[in-house]
């Protein structure tokens, strides 16, 4: 298969992991790539060696910060291929990844959207604090997007969108964090078919101090603005019943972890969460937070990594899904 695959890559301050991204992209086995780095004003030396090593092999973007949306935004609008590939400036591609999900869409011409599995990898030696998982075996739909906390497929790196599907969805949303979930999330609504790639993973991510991911403050105010956004363009009780569900959860989680907040605000949103759905938050589960947030330094306390096998225990004992 000829056709052509554009691969969009974001970047802010990945330099030196950039290269390697773009490298990840260039030597793929299907031979018809173009590669659009949009820059997102990185301080370190991405402005500089991209140009430079890469030369014309890259159409190189710079623009004002605009998040890892913004960037793929602005691919976005000048890639040319058939079918477009994003990817964060610090994650890899494996080789011969666009190739293998190509043949899917050969296979498939109904199919909008081809995902495989990614695996995750430290820069850092440290705890693996993550379980990689089949996501091949998903069976992609808002039910499933609701159970997995806001994404079925995985990372972006593991999805190759067909053009049509980006058509059908539009542009990525700039004003919620955590946008890759909320694609997927309007993917589906749009009625875009997944097909999955099986076999070995299509690409790894990397996990380092700085990323957005790593910000778990922000990551728990996206996730709430997810599931407000949800509710707004979901109209199946079925459904809605599900994301007020964890919602409540989230609320209850961002009182206890989110470090911007005070102590007046955790409280406040602490009993939100209990007003969103009392089913949801058991009224032990509510005192408990209720105390660790009201007692100085019990915020601290839980949010530090050594009390990580105590969140764990509580999180399984009232059935939530926790991550950190």
């Amino acid at each position: 298969m000829s056709k052509l695959v554009s691969v969009v890559i974001c970047a802010y301050n990945n330099w030196p992991d950039l290269e390697l991204a773009i490298q990840s992209a260039l030597c793929q086995s299907h031979p018809s790539v173009e590669i659009i780095v949009v820059d997102n004003s990185s301080a370190d030396a991405t402005a500089d060696e991209v140009p430079k090593r890469f030369g014309d092999r890259v159409q190189f973007v710079r623009q004002e910060n605009r998040g890892d949306s913004g960037a793929y935004n602005t691919g976005m609008a000048i890639a040319k291929g058939e079918f477009i590939q994003f990817l964060d400036g610090d994650d890899v591609l494996a080789p011969d990844k666009i190739e293998r999900q190509l043949e899917v869409f050969l296979s498939d011409p109904g199919a909008d959207v081809v995902f495989g599995n990614v695996r995750y990898f430290r820069s850092f030696p440290g705890v693996a604090a993550w379980t990689d998982y089949d996501s091949t075996e998903a069976d992609v739909g808002i039910a499933r997007l609701i159970e997995r906390e806001g994404g079925c497929v995985g990372a972006v790196l593991a999805v190759l969108f067909r053009r049509r599907a980006l058509e059908k969805v539009g542009r990525w949303d700039e004003s919620i964090y955590v946008s890759d979930s909320d694609y997927e999330l309007r993917a589906i609504l749009a009625g875009c078919r997944y097909r999955s790639c099986a076999g070995g993973p299509v690409g790894f991510k990397r996990i380092r101090p700085g990323q957005m991911g790593a910000n778990y403050s922000a990551m728990l105010d996206g996730m709430e603005a997810l599931w407000m956004k949800a509710l707004t363009i979901i109209g199946e009780e079925r459904y809605r019943a599900g994301i007020v569900h964890k919602l409540a959860r989230g609320r209850l989680f961002r009182a206890l972890r989110a470090e911007n907040m005070s102590r007046a605000e955790a409280l406040a949103k602490c009993r939100e969460a209990r007003r969103t759905c009392p089913a949801a938050i058991p009224l032990a589960a509510f005192l408990a937070v209720s105390l660790v947030i009201a007692v100085p330094g019990g915020r601290e306390l839980a949010r530090s990594p050594r009390f990580r096998p105590l969140r764990r225990f509580a999180a399984k004992l009232f059935g939530y899904a926790i991550y950190g």
